[in-house]
């Protein structure tokens, strides 16, 4: 259950304000730690390399694409 605690925090705060950020940075990358958004960035790379650079590398923190269908992967 490790994985579902990681980030859940963050992926809430996303998923309630999804909806407002399609409408002005659909495609962007958003950066969030807790309920505090860093920026938005066109890359995943700027996105990362910002978190890491305000956080740090010893703490969680979400990296993610803001898209309106969420990819499927799949864990063989």
């Amino acid at each position: 259950m490790l994985l579902k605690r990681l980030g859940s925090k963050e992926l809430e705060y996303y998923a309630l304000h999804k909806d407002e950020w399609l409408k002005a940075h659909r495609q962007q990358y958003v950066v969030v730690k807790g309920a505090t958004v860093l920026d938005f960035f066109p890359t995943f790379e700027a996105a990362y390399q910002a978190g890491a650079g305000t956080w740090g590398l010893n703490t969680d923190f979400l990296v993610k694409q803001i898209v309106e269908r969420e990819p499927v992967f799949f864990v063989f």
